[in-house]
């Protein structure tokens, strides 16, 4: 059987890493699939086949791992009432959620002024997110929201909270976003502003998240709207954490210091947190790990962005024997690269996990 040439694989992999750009790249990533499934399926002639010679068999839905089904849609037409309006200098979210365009990165300025639509398969982020925050805003109770981002860059996903918590009629809303680069966090600070949210009313916080309170070297940023991923880099006297020197490989000539803040004494702050959103750049199974026990206390539902194959299948160790139930979830994409210094680098798009606590949402 013919293989697909380096040249069509390699836009194949670059169009896969672009998943958060227009529509445009979306439909061309789509043709250039169906292009490799027609390559593969040709006979060994060397025939070229066209598209009025080759049948193109529908996909199946194990193989479009999409993260979420058709049973997930309706947690989208809860907000089909949001009326989402265009704003110039802004990206607007289905939700009515506006976003600064010189916030985001450079590819993304392209949306200025548009209203993005229903984010199937996605809008600026993977509509699994999207399903997860979604679903954790219609199971709020008694007129109340509670939320926190750990690694929340400019706080989009406490925004979009907001926003949508708004749209179900839940008023009392708290919010704690913890971001450890003060870039991102005055970004995160502006965010708030622009979607009608006063930050002094609810909890930010400019420092890392760990299972224990410490501090640890951050990466100094000079763009904040073009630089994500990054996370602490710990150190003993004069030697760097081998694992976190890794992930940060080309990103750690230059260092601030920050504070480490406990997951544990966050989750103290409220009774009962209605969706946690974890994205820490690695050290999310270490977080899980090692809290398990005040999220499961006071965690009604858990967003995990994920980074390595190895740590979706730590998060799942730490959190099923603890009763947590994973509704959805979408593996990272990864390609083997054995020059990269790490399982982490070797990820070309990340991964996302969605959790239900039983414990406290049958309760």
């Amino acid at each position: 059987m013919r293989q697909p040439d380096a040249l069509l694989r390699k836009s194949l992999r670059y169009l896969g890493r672009s998943i958060m750009l227009p529509h445009r790249v979306t439909e061309t990533l789509e043709r250039l699939r169906r292009i490799e499934e027609s390559l593969l399926a040709a006979p060994s002639s060397g025939t070229v086949p066209t598209s009025a010679t080759t049948a193109m068999p529908a996909a199946t839905a194990g193989e479009i791992y999409a993260g979420y089904s058709a049973s997930d849609m309706w947690v989208f037409d809860l907000f089909a009432h949001a009326g989402a309006q265009p704003t110039p200098g802004f990206v607007t979210d289905f939700l009515g959620t506006r976003t600064r365009t010189s916030s985001l990165w450079d590819a993304a300025r392209t949306l200025d002024g548009q209203v993005m639509g229903r984010p199937v398969p996605h809008d600026l982020f993977e509509a699994i997110e999207w399903v997860g925050l979604l679903k954790a805003v219609a199971a709020a109770r008694d007129g109340r929201f509670a939320m926190m981002e750990l690694g929340a860059g400019w706080g989009p996903w406490l925004a979009a909270g907001a926003a949508a918590a708004r749209l179900r009629g839940l008023h009392d809303i708290r919010l704690l976003g913890v971001e450890a680069d003060p870039g991102r966090f005055a970004l995160m600070h502006q965010h708030f502003r622009d979607n009608d949210l006063d930050p002094a009313a609810h909890r930010l916080i400019c420092a890392a998240v760990g299972a224990a309170a410490g501090r640890a070297r951050w990466p100094r940023i000079d763009d904040p709207a073009n630089a994500g991923g990054a996370r602490p880099v710990r150190a003993t006297g004069a030697t760097l954490d081998q694992g976190d020197a890794a992930y940060m490989q080309g990103a750690i000539e230059d260092f601030i210091e920050v504070e480490i803040v406990s997951l544990a004494d966050l989750l103290a702050a409220e009774p009962v947190w209605d969706l946690v959103h974890i994205d820490v750049q690695g050290w999310e199974a270490k977080l899980c790990a090692d809290c398990v026990e005040p999220l499961s206390a006071r965690a009604r539902w858990l967003v995990i962005g994920t980074h390595s194959r190895r740590i979706e299948g730590a998060v799942i160790e730490a959190l099923l024997p603890a009763g947590w139930l994973l509704e959805n979830e979408k593996p990272t994409r990864f390609h083997l690269d054995p020059s990269k210094p790490s399982i982490e680098q070797m990820t070309e798009v990340d991964g996302v996990q969605v959790w239900r606590n039983a414990r406290l949402f049958d309760s």
